[in-house]
């Protein structure tokens, strides 16, 4: 969905490659928020309320999939999430090494 004119940015796309967006300030559930960044501006749709520095989706992506930020895999869902939905350690297993 496109960006409505005059709304403020509230989730950044840090690469085109991206499967989630990071958030620039908290969102409720249900809030319309406008996604900025490497991808253009749109609007997508928040499924849960998610705190500021978290990941929203930006599609659809079924349990298994590798998720992208900053261009690169940061890991691998272990569940399906739905577009704008909170990405973080609930649903999502870490590919970095420790």
């Amino acid at each position: 969905m496109k960006a409505q004119p005059g709304k403020t940015i509230a989730a950044l796309v840090l690469n085109e490659k991206d499967d989630v967006a990071v958030l620039v300030r908290p969102v409720a559930e249900g809030e319309l928020v406008t996604v900025g960044g490497a991808r253009g501006n749109f609007m997508l749709c928040a499924k849960t309320a998610t705190p500021l520095g978290h990941k929203l989706a930006l599609h659809t992506l079924p349990a298994g999939s590798d998720v992208r930020k900053y261009g690169e895999v940061i890991g691998r869902l272990r569940a399906d999430v739905a577009a704008g939905e909170h990405v973080h350690v609930h649903n999502l297993v870490s590919l970095r090494a420790h």
